[in-house]
Protein backbone atom coordinates (compact mmCIF):
# COMPACT_ATOMS: atom_id res chain seq x y z
CA UNK A 1 0.00 0.00 0.00
CA UNK A 2 1.23 3.06 -0.98
CA UNK A 3 0.26 5.89 1.85
CA UNK A 4 1.95 9.05 2.11
CA UNK A 5 0.90 11.65 4.46
CA UNK A 6 1.87 14.65 3.52
CA UNK A 7 1.00 18.13 5.12
CA UNK A 8 -1.42 19.70 2.20
CA UNK A 9 0.63 22.11 0.27
CA UNK A 10 -1.92 24.81 0.31
CA UNK A 11 -1.93 24.58 4.48
CA UNK A 12 1.54 26.25 5.79
CA UNK A 13 1.37 25.66 9.23
CA UNK A 14 -2.03 23.70 11.01
CA UNK A 15 -4.00 25.75 13.54
CA UNK A 16 -3.28 24.73 17.69
CA UNK A 17 -5.17 22.43 18.91
CA UNK A 18 -5.48 19.87 21.66
CA UNK A 19 -3.93 16.32 21.24
CA UNK A 20 -6.14 14.57 18.92
CA UNK A 21 -7.47 10.91 19.08
CA UNK A 22 -9.05 9.10 16.23
CA UNK A 23 -11.51 6.45 17.68
CA UNK A 24 -12.68 3.90 15.14
CA UNK A 25 -16.06 2.01 15.60
CA UNK A 26 -17.11 -0.82 13.55
CA UNK A 27 -20.72 -2.04 12.48
CA UNK A 28 -21.65 -4.06 15.12
CA UNK A 29 -20.50 -0.83 17.58
CA UNK A 30 -23.05 1.47 15.62
CA UNK A 31 -25.58 -0.96 14.91
CA UNK A 32 -28.63 0.44 16.58
CA UNK A 33 -29.35 3.81 18.15
CA UNK A 34 -28.37 2.71 22.13
CA UNK A 35 -25.03 1.25 20.62
CA UNK A 36 -24.48 4.31 18.64
CA UNK A 37 -25.12 6.16 21.99
CA UNK A 38 -23.16 3.69 23.93
CA UNK A 39 -20.08 4.55 21.26
CA UNK A 40 -20.64 8.13 21.12
CA UNK A 41 -19.67 8.66 24.57
CA UNK A 42 -16.14 7.06 24.05
CA UNK A 43 -15.63 10.93 22.20
CA UNK A 44 -17.42 12.89 24.92
CA UNK A 45 -15.04 11.43 27.00
CA UNK A 46 -12.33 12.32 25.57
CA UNK A 47 -13.06 15.51 25.45
CA UNK A 48 -13.40 15.99 28.77
CA UNK A 49 -10.00 14.92 28.83
CA UNK A 50 -8.96 17.99 26.95
CA UNK A 51 -8.59 15.52 23.82
CA UNK A 52 -9.57 16.50 20.39
CA UNK A 53 -11.53 13.37 19.06
CA UNK A 54 -11.87 12.19 15.71
CA UNK A 55 -14.54 9.81 14.62
CA UNK A 56 -14.83 7.02 12.05
CA UNK A 57 -17.19 4.73 11.32
CA UNK A 58 -18.35 1.84 9.15
CA UNK A 59 -21.83 0.97 8.10
CA UNK A 60 -24.46 0.21 10.57
CA UNK A 61 -24.71 -3.25 11.36
CA UNK A 62 -24.96 -5.52 8.39
CA UNK A 63 -24.94 -2.33 6.02
CA UNK A 64 -22.36 -3.80 3.48
CA UNK A 65 -23.68 -7.25 3.21
CA UNK A 66 -27.02 -5.86 2.97
CA UNK A 67 -26.02 -3.57 0.03
CA UNK A 68 -24.10 -6.25 -1.69
CA UNK A 69 -26.99 -9.25 -1.45
CA UNK A 70 -28.86 -6.34 -3.37
CA UNK A 71 -26.41 -5.81 -5.63
CA UNK A 72 -26.32 -9.37 -6.58
CA UNK A 73 -30.44 -9.62 -7.62
CA UNK A 74 -28.65 -8.23 -10.64
CA UNK A 75 -26.74 -11.27 -11.39
CA UNK A 76 -23.77 -10.22 -13.74
CA UNK A 77 -24.63 -6.70 -13.33
CA UNK A 78 -23.53 -6.60 -9.95
CA UNK A 79 -19.75 -7.12 -11.60
CA UNK A 80 -19.74 -3.58 -12.44
CA UNK A 81 -16.84 -2.24 -9.42
CA UNK A 82 -17.35 1.09 -10.09
CA UNK A 83 -20.87 1.38 -9.71
CA UNK A 84 -20.83 -0.88 -7.33
CA UNK A 85 -17.82 1.15 -5.09
CA UNK A 86 -20.55 4.13 -5.46
CA UNK A 87 -23.64 1.49 -3.79
CA UNK A 88 -21.34 0.25 -1.06
CA UNK A 89 -19.85 3.74 -0.02
CA UNK A 90 -23.56 4.69 1.07
CA UNK A 91 -23.45 2.52 3.79
CA UNK A 92 -20.82 4.64 5.81
CA UNK A 93 -22.80 7.76 4.64
CA UNK A 94 -25.71 6.81 6.51
CA UNK A 95 -23.58 5.66 9.30
CA UNK A 96 -21.66 8.66 9.58
CA UNK A 97 -24.56 10.96 9.43
CA UNK A 98 -26.66 9.03 12.55
CA UNK A 99 -23.17 9.33 14.77
CA UNK A 100 -22.73 12.92 14.11
CA UNK A 101 -26.58 13.38 15.00
CA UNK A 102 -25.82 10.84 17.72
CA UNK A 103 -23.03 12.94 19.03
CA UNK A 104 -25.16 16.57 18.40
CA UNK A 105 -28.01 15.28 20.85
CA UNK A 106 -25.40 14.59 23.46
CA UNK A 107 -24.29 18.23 23.51
CA UNK A 108 -21.08 17.36 20.98
CA UNK A 109 -20.88 19.90 18.10
CA UNK A 110 -20.33 16.72 15.25
CA UNK A 111 -19.93 17.46 11.18
CA UNK A 112 -20.59 13.83 9.07
CA UNK A 113 -17.73 13.98 6.47
CA UNK A 114 -17.81 11.26 3.72
CA UNK A 115 -14.44 10.02 2.32
CA UNK A 116 -14.48 12.61 -0.65
CA UNK A 117 -15.01 15.52 1.49
CA UNK A 118 -12.53 14.34 3.87
CA UNK A 119 -9.68 15.13 1.30
CA UNK A 120 -9.23 10.96 0.83
CA UNK A 121 -7.42 10.70 -2.17
CA UNK A 122 -6.58 7.31 -3.51
CA UNK A 123 -6.05 5.18 -6.11
CA UNK A 124 -8.44 3.80 -8.96
CA UNK A 125 -8.83 0.43 -7.92
CA UNK A 126 -12.03 0.17 -7.39
CA UNK A 127 -13.35 -2.63 -4.35
CA UNK A 128 -9.27 -2.61 -3.16
CA UNK A 129 -8.36 1.03 -3.55
CA UNK A 130 -5.10 2.35 -1.73
CA UNK A 131 -4.63 5.65 0.04
CA UNK A 132 -2.48 8.29 -1.98
CA UNK A 133 -2.30 11.10 0.55
CA UNK A 134 -4.99 12.96 2.65
CA UNK A 135 -5.70 16.90 2.12
CA UNK A 136 -5.84 18.44 5.57
CA UNK A 137 -7.74 21.44 5.31
CA UNK A 138 -11.10 20.64 5.95
CA UNK A 139 -10.65 18.25 9.00
CA UNK A 140 -7.99 20.82 10.54
CA UNK A 141 -10.71 23.53 10.44
CA UNK A 142 -13.23 21.54 12.29
CA UNK A 143 -11.04 20.09 14.91
CA UNK A 144 -9.46 24.00 15.47
CA UNK A 145 -13.14 25.08 16.29
CA UNK A 146 -13.72 22.16 18.54
CA UNK A 147 -16.11 19.87 16.28
CA UNK A 148 -15.70 16.41 15.95
CA UNK A 149 -15.40 15.39 12.48
CA UNK A 150 -17.20 12.19 12.14
CA UNK A 151 -15.49 10.42 9.10
CA UNK A 152 -16.96 8.15 6.66
CA UNK A 153 -14.29 4.64 6.75
CA UNK A 154 -13.66 2.39 3.65
CA UNK A 155 -14.23 4.80 1.17
CA UNK A 156 -12.19 7.89 -0.43
CA UNK A 157 -11.99 9.48 -3.95
CA UNK A 158 -10.12 8.63 -6.83
CA UNK A 159 -7.81 11.57 -8.92
CA UNK A 160 -10.72 11.22 -11.58
CA UNK A 161 -13.26 12.14 -8.75
CA UNK A 162 -14.84 8.58 -8.75
CA UNK A 163 -15.68 7.24 -5.39
CA UNK A 164 -13.53 4.06 -4.47
CA UNK A 165 -13.79 1.55 -1.41
CA UNK A 166 -10.44 0.46 0.45
CA UNK A 167 -11.83 -3.05 0.23
CA UNK A 168 -12.75 -5.51 3.76
CA UNK A 169 -11.49 -3.76 6.93
CA UNK A 170 -10.86 -0.09 5.21
CA UNK A 171 -12.31 1.65 7.85
CA UNK A 172 -9.38 0.92 9.92
CA UNK A 173 -7.17 1.65 7.66
CA UNK A 174 -9.04 5.02 7.49
CA UNK A 175 -8.71 5.90 11.00
CA UNK A 176 -4.98 4.92 11.06
CA UNK A 177 -4.11 6.67 7.90
CA UNK A 178 -6.12 9.56 9.72
CA UNK A 179 -3.78 9.34 13.03
CA UNK A 180 -0.40 9.35 11.15
CA UNK A 181 -1.79 12.42 8.96
CA UNK A 182 -2.88 14.24 12.20
CA UNK A 183 -0.35 13.33 14.40
CA UNK A 184 -2.86 11.39 16.61
CA UNK A 185 -3.33 8.18 18.98
CA UNK A 186 -5.87 5.87 17.42
CA UNK A 187 -8.64 3.75 18.79
CA UNK A 188 -10.04 0.66 17.83
CA UNK A 189 -13.41 0.17 19.59
CA UNK A 190 -14.71 -3.39 18.56
CA UNK A 191 -17.32 -5.86 20.35
CA UNK A 192 -14.31 -7.67 22.18
CA UNK A 193 -12.30 -6.30 25.56
CA UNK A 194 -9.10 -6.26 23.33
CA UNK A 195 -6.41 -8.87 21.49
CA UNK A 196 -6.79 -12.49 23.29
CA UNK A 197 -4.49 -15.25 22.89
CA UNK A 198 -7.10 -16.81 20.27
CA UNK A 199 -10.90 -16.32 19.51
CA UNK A 200 -12.32 -16.86 22.79
CA UNK A 201 -15.10 -17.86 21.06
CA UNK A 202 -13.25 -21.54 20.11
CA UNK A 203 -10.94 -21.17 23.12
CA UNK A 204 -12.99 -19.75 26.17
CA UNK A 205 -10.09 -20.00 28.41
CA UNK A 206 -8.20 -17.76 26.03
CA UNK A 207 -6.85 -14.42 27.82
CA UNK A 208 -6.43 -10.71 26.87
CA UNK A 209 -3.13 -9.26 26.18
CA UNK A 210 -2.12 -6.01 27.48
CA UNK A 211 0.11 -5.38 24.81
CA UNK A 212 0.70 -6.81 21.30
CA UNK A 213 4.34 -6.15 18.94
CA UNK A 214 3.16 -4.33 15.31
CA UNK A 215 5.28 -7.24 13.83
CA UNK A 216 2.99 -10.21 15.56
CA UNK A 217 -0.13 -7.93 14.86
CA UNK A 218 0.10 -7.53 11.65
CA UNK A 219 1.22 -11.82 10.98
CA UNK A 220 -2.13 -12.62 12.96
CA UNK A 221 -4.07 -9.90 11.22
CA UNK A 222 -2.72 -11.43 7.42
CA UNK A 223 -3.22 -15.41 9.17
CA UNK A 224 -6.95 -13.85 9.68
CA UNK A 225 -7.26 -12.35 12.85
CA UNK A 226 -10.09 -10.20 12.55
CA UNK A 227 -9.90 -7.49 15.12
CA UNK A 228 -7.24 -5.23 12.91
CA UNK A 229 -7.41 -5.19 9.18
CA UNK A 230 -3.33 -6.02 8.38
CA UNK A 231 -3.17 -2.87 5.93
CA UNK A 232 -4.03 -0.84 9.22
CA UNK A 233 -1.05 -2.51 11.01
CA UNK A 234 0.84 -2.26 8.23
CA UNK A 235 -0.08 1.46 8.24
CA UNK A 236 0.32 1.42 12.06
CA UNK A 237 4.16 0.43 12.40
CA UNK A 238 5.24 2.40 9.02
CA UNK A 239 4.02 5.77 10.58
CA UNK A 240 4.55 4.79 14.62
CA UNK A 241 1.03 5.60 14.90
CA UNK A 242 0.08 3.90 18.73
CA UNK A 243 -3.23 1.89 18.45
CA UNK A 244 -5.56 0.61 21.57
CA UNK A 245 -8.25 -2.03 20.79
CA UNK A 246 -11.15 -1.26 23.17
CA UNK A 247 -14.65 -2.50 23.82
CA UNK A 248 -17.33 -0.13 22.63
CA UNK A 249 -20.20 -0.63 24.80
CA UNK A 250 -17.60 -0.32 28.22
CA UNK A 251 -16.99 2.91 30.04
CA UNK A 252 -13.54 4.40 28.65
CA UNK A 253 -12.02 4.69 32.06
CA UNK A 254 -13.00 1.02 33.07
CA UNK A 255 -11.05 -0.71 30.18
CA UNK A 256 -7.75 -2.81 30.26
CA UNK A 257 -7.95 -3.09 26.73
CA UNK A 258 -4.59 -4.14 24.29
CA UNK A 259 -2.10 -1.60 23.09
CA UNK A 260 -0.46 -2.33 20.12
CA UNK A 261 2.80 -0.73 19.74
CA UNK A 262 6.37 -1.17 18.74
CA UNK A 263 8.96 -4.31 19.82
CA UNK A 264 10.83 -3.84 23.21
CA UNK A 265 14.07 -5.26 21.97
CA UNK A 266 15.30 -4.75 25.52
CA UNK A 267 12.98 -6.93 26.83
CA UNK A 268 12.53 -10.95 26.21
CA UNK A 269 9.70 -11.82 23.92
CA UNK A 270 6.90 -14.01 24.32
CA UNK A 271 7.62 -17.82 22.32
CA UNK A 272 4.21 -17.55 21.39
CA UNK A 273 1.40 -14.96 21.67
CA UNK A 274 -1.45 -15.78 20.14
CA UNK A 275 -2.86 -18.65 17.76
CA UNK A 276 -4.96 -17.69 14.92
CA UNK A 277 -7.35 -19.79 12.61
CA UNK A 278 -8.44 -18.34 9.01
CA UNK A 279 -11.15 -20.10 7.64
CA UNK A 280 -12.62 -19.90 3.87
CA UNK A 281 -8.98 -20.84 2.67
CA UNK A 282 -8.61 -21.60 -0.98
CA UNK A 283 -5.78 -23.23 -2.90
CA UNK A 284 -4.06 -23.83 -5.97
CA UNK A 285 -1.64 -25.98 -7.08
CA UNK A 286 -0.16 -26.52 -10.84
CA UNK A 287 1.94 -29.15 -11.41
CA UNK A 288 4.51 -29.71 -14.10
CA UNK A 289 5.57 -26.55 -15.04
CA UNK A 290 9.19 -26.58 -16.92
CA UNK A 291 11.52 -24.69 -14.59
CA UNK A 292 12.75 -22.08 -16.58
CA UNK A 293 13.77 -18.54 -16.11
CA UNK A 294 10.68 -16.24 -15.61
CA UNK A 295 8.14 -19.10 -15.09
CA UNK A 296 7.02 -17.60 -11.56
CA UNK A 297 6.30 -14.36 -13.25
CA UNK A 298 4.40 -15.83 -16.06
CA UNK A 299 1.98 -17.69 -13.16
CA UNK A 300 1.69 -14.55 -10.55
CA UNK A 301 1.87 -11.46 -12.96
CA UNK A 302 -1.72 -12.03 -14.59
CA UNK A 303 -2.68 -12.85 -10.51
CA UNK A 304 -1.33 -9.55 -9.48
CA UNK A 305 -3.14 -7.52 -13.00
CA UNK A 306 -6.67 -8.98 -11.63
CA UNK A 307 -5.71 -7.35 -8.03
CA UNK A 308 -6.39 -10.94 -6.75
CA UNK A 309 -4.41 -10.91 -3.47
CA UNK A 310 -2.15 -14.41 -2.80
CA UNK A 311 -1.27 -15.64 0.83
CA UNK A 312 1.84 -18.40 0.58
CA UNK A 313 3.81 -20.10 -1.81
CA UNK A 314 5.23 -22.86 -2.07
CA UNK A 315 7.86 -24.17 -5.11
CA UNK A 316 8.13 -27.68 -4.87
CA UNK A 317 10.54 -30.32 -7.08
CA UNK A 318 8.16 -32.05 -9.40
CA UNK A 319 10.40 -33.91 -11.41
CA UNK A 320 13.74 -33.23 -13.79
CA UNK A 321 13.33 -29.96 -15.19
CA UNK A 322 9.80 -29.44 -13.97
CA UNK A 323 8.35 -27.70 -10.54
CA UNK A 324 4.73 -27.22 -8.68
CA UNK A 325 3.89 -24.31 -7.51
CA UNK A 326 1.18 -24.12 -4.93
CA UNK A 327 -0.87 -21.14 -3.27
CA UNK A 328 -2.79 -20.19 -0.89
CA UNK A 329 -5.73 -17.42 -0.99
CA UNK A 330 -8.97 -16.55 0.25
CA UNK A 331 -11.84 -19.19 -0.99
CA UNK A 332 -14.10 -16.00 -2.66
CA UNK A 333 -11.26 -15.55 -5.51
CA UNK A 334 -10.92 -18.86 -6.49
CA UNK A 335 -13.46 -18.42 -9.15
CA UNK A 336 -11.88 -15.46 -10.69
CA UNK A 337 -7.73 -16.98 -10.26
CA UNK A 338 -9.07 -20.08 -12.07
CA UNK A 339 -10.36 -18.25 -14.87
CA UNK A 340 -6.99 -15.99 -14.77
CA UNK A 341 -5.02 -19.42 -15.14
CA UNK A 342 -7.08 -21.20 -17.56
CA UNK A 343 -6.22 -18.54 -19.81
CA UNK A 344 -2.50 -18.48 -19.18
CA UNK A 345 -1.67 -22.36 -18.17
CA UNK A 346 -1.95 -23.54 -22.01
CA UNK A 347 1.32 -21.02 -22.57
CA UNK A 348 2.57 -22.35 -19.55
CA UNK A 349 3.10 -26.01 -20.68
CA UNK A 350 1.29 -26.82 -17.19
CA UNK A 351 0.23 -30.46 -16.90
CA UNK A 352 -2.22 -30.45 -14.35
CA UNK A 353 -4.33 -27.59 -12.24
CA UNK A 354 -5.95 -28.06 -9.07
CA UNK A 355 -7.87 -25.67 -7.26
CA UNK A 356 -9.51 -26.64 -3.66
CA UNK A 357 -11.85 -25.32 -0.72
CA UNK A 358 -12.84 -26.05 2.29
CA UNK A 359 -9.15 -25.99 3.86
CA UNK A 360 -8.55 -23.39 6.87
CA UNK A 361 -4.74 -21.80 8.19
CA UNK A 362 -4.05 -22.29 11.63
CA UNK A 363 -1.07 -20.41 12.82
CA UNK A 364 1.22 -20.16 15.86
CA UNK A 365 2.48 -16.42 16.28
CA UNK A 366 5.14 -15.07 18.30
CA UNK A 367 8.07 -12.90 18.27
CA UNK A 368 10.07 -15.13 20.80
CA UNK A 369 10.33 -17.84 17.72
CA UNK A 370 13.57 -15.59 16.63
CA UNK A 371 15.52 -16.92 19.22
CA UNK A 372 13.62 -19.93 20.44
CA UNK A 373 14.04 -23.22 18.84
CA UNK A 374 11.57 -26.36 19.12
CA UNK A 375 8.53 -24.37 18.32
CA UNK A 376 7.64 -26.09 15.26
CA UNK A 377 8.21 -29.57 17.29
CA UNK A 378 5.96 -28.51 19.73
CA UNK A 379 2.94 -27.49 17.50
CA UNK A 380 3.18 -30.48 15.11
CA UNK A 381 3.27 -32.76 17.96
CA UNK A 382 -0.41 -30.88 19.63
CA UNK A 383 -1.92 -31.76 16.04
CA UNK A 384 -0.58 -35.30 15.91
CA UNK A 385 -2.11 -35.97 18.90
CA UNK A 386 -5.08 -34.74 17.68
CA UNK A 387 -4.55 -37.03 14.40
CA UNK A 388 -5.26 -33.61 12.51
CA UNK A 389 -3.67 -33.91 9.09
CA UNK A 390 -1.68 -30.99 7.89
CA UNK A 391 -1.71 -30.05 4.17
CA UNK A 392 0.26 -27.84 3.60
CA UNK A 393 3.22 -25.88 6.01
CA UNK A 394 4.78 -22.23 5.69
CA UNK A 395 6.78 -20.64 8.16
CA UNK A 396 8.51 -16.51 8.75
CA UNK A 397 10.56 -15.27 11.58
CA UNK A 398 8.03 -15.22 13.69
CA UNK A 399 4.78 -17.66 12.85
CA UNK A 400 4.42 -21.25 11.54
CA UNK A 401 1.05 -21.93 9.89
CA UNK A 402 -0.62 -25.20 8.70
CA UNK A 403 -3.17 -25.63 6.10
CA UNK A 404 -5.79 -28.40 7.34
CA UNK A 405 -9.11 -29.44 6.86
CA UNK A 406 -11.69 -26.74 7.41
CA UNK A 407 -13.60 -29.50 10.04
CA UNK A 408 -10.53 -29.58 12.08
CA UNK A 409 -9.68 -25.67 12.33
CA UNK A 410 -11.40 -24.87 16.01
CA UNK A 411 -9.90 -28.18 17.32
CA UNK A 412 -6.17 -27.53 15.83
CA UNK A 413 -6.56 -24.06 17.51
CA UNK A 414 -7.69 -25.59 21.13
CA UNK A 415 -4.45 -27.77 20.74
CA UNK A 416 -1.80 -25.17 19.99
CA UNK A 417 -3.16 -22.90 22.35
CA UNK A 418 -2.65 -26.33 25.15
CA UNK A 419 0.27 -27.08 23.99
CA UNK A 420 1.98 -23.31 24.34
CA UNK A 421 0.08 -22.28 27.79
CA UNK A 422 -1.37 -19.69 27.02
CA UNK A 423 -4.23 -20.55 28.72
CA UNK A 424 -2.70 -19.59 32.10
CA UNK A 425 0.63 -17.06 32.71
CA UNK A 426 1.85 -19.57 35.23
CA UNK A 427 1.48 -22.36 32.25
CA UNK A 428 2.82 -20.26 29.53
CA UNK A 429 5.95 -19.36 31.23
CA UNK A 430 6.39 -23.01 32.22
CA UNK A 431 6.32 -23.97 28.61
CA UNK A 432 8.94 -21.24 27.48
CA UNK A 433 11.05 -22.35 30.28
CA UNK A 434 10.96 -25.57 28.78
CA UNK A 435 11.44 -24.29 25.05
CA UNK A 436 14.65 -22.77 26.20
CA UNK A 437 16.11 -25.50 28.29
CA UNK A 438 15.54 -27.32 24.82
CA UNK A 439 17.53 -24.59 23.08
CA UNK A 440 21.03 -26.06 25.41
CA UNK A 441 23.33 -28.77 24.07
CA UNK A 442 24.48 -30.71 27.59
CA UNK A 443 28.32 -28.82 26.50
CA UNK A 444 26.37 -25.94 26.70
CA UNK A 445 26.39 -24.45 23.35
CA UNK A 446 23.01 -23.21 21.64
CA UNK A 447 21.19 -25.51 19.11
CA UNK A 448 19.89 -23.74 15.88
CA UNK A 449 16.63 -22.20 15.31
CA UNK A 450 13.67 -24.81 14.15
Amino acid sequence: MQTTIPLSPTLESPPVRAALVVQKFGGSSVADADKLRASARHAQEARARGLAAMVVVSAMGDGTDDLLALAQTLGSGAADKRELDQMLATGEQVAISMMAMTLRSMGVPAVSVTGGQAGIRTDSVHGRASIKHIEGIRLEALLAQGVVPVVAGFQGVSDSGDTTTLGRGGSDTTAVALAARFGGECEIYKDVDGIFTADPRIVPEARIRDAVYYDEMLEAASLGSQVIHPRAVELAKKFGVPVRVLHSQRAGNNQRGTVVVAEDLSMESRVVSSVVLKRGVGRVSIRGLKNVPGVQSAVFTPIAQAHIPVDDIIQEDDGPGTIGLTFTLDKTDLPEVNAVLQSIAPGLGAQALRIDGGLCTVSAVGAGMRTSSGVAAVMFQALAAEEITVENITTSEIRISCVVNEKFGERAVRCIHRAFGLQSGAAEAAQAKLLFEAEIKPSGSQTQNA
